[in-house]
C-alpha cells in the first residue's frame, strides 16, 4: 500500500469540484499536480452513486460537466492507483479447504 496518509476528511463535494476541472479519469491519472492519495479521492468522489445518471447507474457526470464517463473507466483508473502500489506479489488468498487424514485405527473402527 501506499505510504501516504489522507490528513483530512473525505469531502465529496470538494473532491467532485476537483473532479470536474478533468474530462476523464486518465486524466487525473496523468496530473502532475496531484499525489496518487489525492488521485484516488477525487476518482472515489467521481464513482460516488452520487453522481450516477437516472435511467443509466453504469455513467457518472459531474455538475457542470459536457457529458457522462462510463463507471468502468473511472473504476479501471482507481484499479490502475492500487497497481501502482504493488510492491511484491499478491496476498496468499488461500485455497480448497481439506478434510483432515483420520488415523489409521479410527479407520478400521468405523469399518467393523
Amino acid at each position: 500500500m501506499s505510504s501516504e496518509v489522507r490528513s483530512g476528511p473525505f469531502d465529496i463535494y470538494a473532491n467532485s469540484l476537483l473532479a470536474a476541472t478533468f474530462s476523464h479519469p486518465d486524466e487525473v491519472l496523468s496530473s502532475s499536480v496531484l499525489s496518487t492519495a489525492e488521485k484516488r479521492c477525487v476518482l472515489a468522489a467521481w464513482a460516488s452513486d452520487a453522481f450516477s445518471v437516472r435511467n443509466n447507474p453504469w455513467l457518472r457526470q459531474l455538475p457542470g460537466a459536457p457529458e457522462a464517463i462510463p463507471l468502468k473507466d473511472i473504476l479501471r483508473a482507481l484499479r490502475s492507483l492500487d497497481d501502482d502500489d504493488d510492491e511484491g506479489p499478491p496476498p496468499f488468498t488461500g485455497g480448497m479447504g481439506q478434510r483432515q487424514q483420520r488415523p489409521p485405527d479410527q479407520v478400521t473402527a468405523l469399518a467393523s
